[in-house]
């Protein structure tokens, strides 16, 4: 069975990170395998996300070399995802094209609800572009503001709230999927980043349409391989 490399954990801060779940539940064809992602770094500015992106891109030639037959950036961020097709012979893709491909085959025009503040505004911008996707997204809801980014470290800090499925983050979830909904004419609801995923399940037995982009990009990657073959 041929090999996928995972390069990242999706967001989950584990020590002894594995393979994340839904993506072992959602693999077929292929068995799916966590790599490392050395000198990553949290992507608050556009150079730190420059940053990102030539550590995804060497993470990602080494996993080609070591015989993984295709490549997936578990993160919304796509980061060194242009680079590393260029140079790669395998396929490749990330969370954030994956996603955003999902809902352009059924012709679906969409709102992005993420849990980062409006700081980090430039990811989304930059995703959007590369995928020429940016008349498809109708509206982006922030979840938080701009002051959080500096509560990371703390515990119980907005992400682990959410993590945890906190009764007031889900409720702000709710909402704001509901305005892209109702108010913005959205079909479908794309979840802007990987560390939501545990949301996604709870938003679906609510009657919400959502993509969630650490599954949908990871068989928009399996579809690519077997289209190449």
């Amino acid at each position: 069975m041929k090999k996928l490399a995972i390069l990242g954990t999706g967001d989950a801060e584990t020590p002894d990170a594995t393979t994340p779940a839904p993506i072992l539940a959602a693999a077929t064809d292929f068995r799916p395998e966590l790599c490392p992602v050395p000198d990553a770094v949290f992507p608050d500015t556009p150079a730190a996300r420059e940053t990102c992106a030539r550590a995804y891109l060497n993470a990602g030639v080494s996993a080609e070399r070591d015989g993984y037959a295709g490549l997936y950036i578990n993160t919304v961020g796509d980061y060194g995802l242009a680079d590393l097709r260029d140079v790669s012979g395998v396929p490749v893709t990330g969370s954030g094209e994956g996603a955003i491909r999902t809902a352009q085959a059924d012709g679906h025009r969409f709102a992005i609800v993420t849990i980062w503040p409006p700081a980090l505004r430039f990811i989304y911008d930059a995703i959007l572009a590369a995928t020429d996707a940016a008349h498809d997204c109708l509206a982006i809801y922030h979840l938080s503001e701009d002051p959080d980014l500096a509560t990371l470290k703390q515990p119980d800090n907005f992400v682990q709230d959410m993590q945890a499925c906190g009764m007031t983050t889900m409720a702000k979830i709710h909402e704001a999927c509901r305005r892209g909904l109702d108010d913005d004419g959205a079909d479908v609801i794309l979840l802007g980043c990987t560390c939501m995923q545990s949301t996604a399940a709870l938003l679906e037995a609510d009657g919400l349409p959502v993509i969630e982009p650490m599954v949908a990009g990871y068989r928009y990657l399996e579809s690519l391989i077997k289209g190449s073959v």
